[in-house]
This record gives structure tokens, C-alpha cells and sequence, in this order.
């Protein structure tokens, strides 16, 4: 039986040609594709970066644990806003700076979450009735448990009276502030009012009472030791010392919580203030909404136009990505070397219109050249217009040179040049084909 023939097993062929190997390691992770995509990322990530920034007020966390009407912890004021709201009081965020005449005769409360923050209250204008609560605890957030507050760590629980009264400097003037530092629960304090018997209280406890007395300042609400809600003279501008009376800590019992709104009714009062109507104030908290570039442009009417310059600029950078091909190279003013010669001496001849001019000679030049190629060179003249002239009619040429050569004498425009030069060059082709010169042309 004859043997089936084998097989030979032949080895892949080495890639030893440079640039032609696998890519490896960070040369194939930056592909276009890849580098396009991060480019997108990239600008993706910045607007929103931007559009975000504008809108942080708005975004920020309300409930931190600190001391404003948004925080519902032991120090915020979110339990007053819900018992005045429950108690069918108008009760309003402000988050301007800048207060509308409209609502100029509305009370407006301050809220303190710890000192400097009442230096901002100099640099407002205010013109509605004003209530300003000032700090007292020193606090830390909970772990774990999100707008939970606690007291510090340290020993001191409570904002050093010196604070409170170089911010109420300006304001107020001269002022003592008072804390009676003292931890003992049992401690009661019983409050009176110069605006009736209503914001009275007796056996009210607080721990680390704070109250203050100043020349500038009248007396609303006094306990023994001193007044806590002061109002500034000849304004209608309200402080009161201690947080405890309005915050939600404050409002552990039905006595206390009625307390807290009757200080609400007597700063309403004696300040001649629309009833029944309160606006907490937010800016102090950096929950403003302050008008921005970034929201002025991504709101109505203004967002259209936005819109309109973003898909102008995709369109652009679509177009600069996908342009037709590549870019035409800019050609130099002046042509080096030869071609230089050459390309100043057509252009000089275009310049001065000679172009017509040149055809016979063109003419005598092509025929030079096919007689080159059929190797005729060395031969008398009358032997090699023989032999083009029975190469023609063995071709069967429709244009004979004779009447190239005649043409060429009379053109005198640049179509009919044109016209000559395309049948001279069919001539030539047609002469020259099938011989030795031209094989090793196309060859």
C-alpha cells in the first residue's frame, strides 16, 4: 500500500518587521477610541462641575444639625417652624438677602449657629421688624445618626460671652453679656414681660442662662437676673440672648412650647408687624438663592439660548473631527532647486500671456520624444519622416503630425492649446505603444 504522504508541519513566520508587533501595556490602552472617550468624560465632567457649583445652596444638606429653621436637632428651629405652621401662622424661608417691599412689615428671624456669624448683620440693610437669636451651644455631630447633634467633648459646652458681644458690637454698642455657667437642671428662672401678662412664665429651666443688658438696649422679657429679649433703641430690631426659649430643645413641654410663641406675638407687637406671619432666615446658613451666572443661564428665557451656543459648539467640533479629507498643504512663495526654474519660468510665461506661442515648438519637443522611443535617433531626417508617416497610416491615427504641426502655427488661445495638447498626447500614445521603450515603461 503506498503511504499517504505527510504532512510537514510548518512554524508561524516571525513578525520581524519594526512597528508591526503587538502592542502592549499603555501603547495599546491609548487607542483613538480610547483617548476620545476620556476627552467626552472629561468635558462632560466639567460641565456638570460647573452647572453643580451654581446650584450648591440649593443642594446642600438641609437638616446638619445646626441652628436654623431647616434642622430639626435638640438646637434647630424646625420644631417651631412645624408648631407655628400647625398653628396657622405664615410662616416663610427667606433665602434673599434683599427684602421686597412687600413683605418689609414681616417679621424676619436671625438665626445663630455660632459667633462671627452675626458680623454678616452689619453688612445688611435691614428694613422689616428683626429678630436675632443668638448661639449658645458648643456642639458635635452624632456617628451614625445623620442631623444629631451633641454637646462637645471638651469642658466648655457653651460660646464664651465675649464673642456675642464684639458682634453685637456694631450693632448695639457697648453691651454686657452675661452666662451663668452652671449645669444644675434644677435651677428655675420665672420671666417677665413689659408688653403684658401674656409672654410670662414662672419656673422656666435652662441650663447656662444667657441674657444681656446695654444704654442701647430696652427691655422686653427680663428674668431676675437680667432682660433676655432686648429690643436695640429706636429701631425695630429684636435680640434675644438665650436660644433655649424657642429651639426645639426649648419646646419639651406644652408651657414652654406656648412661652415660645407668645415671645413670637410680643417681638410682633411691640414691633407693629403683620400678624400671624413669620420668615426664618437662610442666608446666614449658606442656604441663599443667590442668582448666579450658572443659573441665569440654565433657567428660562436664557436656557434656549444656552441650549442654541452648546449644539453650535458640538456642531463645530463635529466638523473639526470630520473634515473631507486631509488639509491642503499651503505651497511655498518661492519654489527651491530645479523645479524652481521651471515653475518661475511658466509662470512668467502665463504672466505675459505667450502660452499659444509655445505650441510649435511644444509640437517639435513631442515628436523628439517619440522618436526617442522608437529608437530612431542617428537616422537621416527624410528616413524618420518616412517611417512616422507609414506608422501612421498603419495605425490608422485620425491626427496626423503634419497637421498637429500646422495647427500649432495658428492657435492662438488657450482652449485651442488645450485641444492640441490633448490630440498630441493620443498621438504620442498611440505611436509609442507596442514598443520595447514603452514595455519597460509599464513594466
Amino acid at each position: 500500500m503506498a503511504q499517504a504522504p505527510q504532512i510537514k508541519k510548518t512554524s508561524r513566520i516571525k513578525n520581524t518587521l519594526e512597528g508591526r508587533e503587538k502592542r502592549s501595556g499603555l501603547a495599546a490602552l491609548m487607542t483613538p477610541k480610547m483617548i476620545m472617550s476620556l476627552v467626552i468624560i472629561g468635558i462632560f465632567s466639567f460641565a456638570a462641575l460647573v452647572t453643580l457649583s451654581g446650584y450648591a445652596g440649593d443642594l446642600r444638606e438641609k437638616d446638619n444639625g445646626q441652628a436654623h429653621a431647616l434642622s430639626r436637632s435638640a438646637i434647630g428651629f424646625g420644631g417651631l417652624t412645624r408648631l407655628l405652621g400647625d398653628m396657622d401662622y405664615d410662616v416663610r424661608m427667606a433665602r434673599t438677602e434683599d427684602v421686597l417691599y412687600k413683605d418689609s412689615s414681616a417679621l424676619r428671624v436671625f438665626t445663630m449657629s455660632r459667633p462671627f456669624q452675626a458680623d454678616a448683620l452689619d453688612d445688611l440693610q435691614i428694613y422689616s421688624p428683626t429678630l436675632i437669636i443668638m448661639p449658645k451651644w458648643i456642639t458635635s455631630p452624632v456617628k451614625g445618626s445623620g442631623g444629631w447633634v451633641q454637646k462637645s467633648y471638651g469642658k466648655k459646652h457653651v460660646w464664651d460671652a465675649d464673642n456675642h458681644e464684639r458682634d453685637l458690637k456694631e450693632l448695639t454698642g457697648e453691651i454686657d453679656f452675661t452666662i451663668i455657667e452652671t449645669d444644675d437642671k434644677s435651677v428655675t428662672y420665672a420671666a417677665t414681660s413689659t408688653v403684658g401678662d401674656k409672654a410670662a412664665l414662672d419656673k422656666i429651666e435652662i441650663e447656662n442662662l444667657q441674657w444681656v443688658k446695654g444704654k442701647k438696649l430696652v427691655d422686653i422679657i427680663s428674668v431676675k437676673e437680667g432682660p433676655v429679649l432686648v429690643k436695640i433703641e429706636d429701631t425695630t430690631t429684636y435680640i434675644l440672648s438665650d436660644p433655649d426659649f424657642l429651639n426645639t430643645m426649648g419646646l419639651s413641654t406644652k408651657s414652654r412650647a406656648r412661652f415660645a410663641v407668645n415671645i413670637i406675638d410680643a417681638v410682633i407687637a411691640d414691633a407693629g408687624a403683620d400678624t400671624g406671619r413669620v420668615d426664618f432666615d437662610l442666608t446666614l446658613h449658606g442656604f441663599g438663592g443667590k442668582t448666579n451666572v450658572v443659573k441665569v443661564l440654565t433657567q428660562p428665557p436664557f436656557l434656549a439660548a444656552t441650549l442654541c451656543l452648546l449644539a453650535a459648539g458640538g456642531l463645530i467640533a463635529w466638523q473639526a473631527f470630520s473634515r473631507f479629507g486631509d488639509p491642503l498643504k499651503t505651497p511655498r512663495d518661492y519654489a527651491l532647486g530645479k523645479f524652481s526654474l521651471a515653475d518661475n519660468a511658466a509662470r512668467f510665461i502665463r504672466i505675459a500671456g505667450r502660452e499659444p506661442n509655445m505650441a510649435p515648438d511644444y509640437v517639435r519637443l513631442v515628436r523628439k520624444q517619440v522618436i526617442k522611443a522608437l529608437d530612431l535617433n542617428g537616422r537621416r531626417a527624410q528616413d524618420i519622416d518616412t517611417i512616422l508617416a507609414r506608422r501612421e497610416e498603419t495605425l490608422g491615427l485620425p491626427n496626423r503630425y503634419l497637421d498637429l504641426h500646422n495647427r500649432a502655427g495658428v492657435t492662438i488661445d488657450n482652449m485651442a492649446l488645450m485641444q492640441l495638447a490633448e490630440d498630441l498626447g493620443r498621438w504620442k500614445v498611440r505611436m509609442i505603444e507596442n514598443t520595447p521603450h514603452n514595455k519597460g515603461e509599464s513594466s
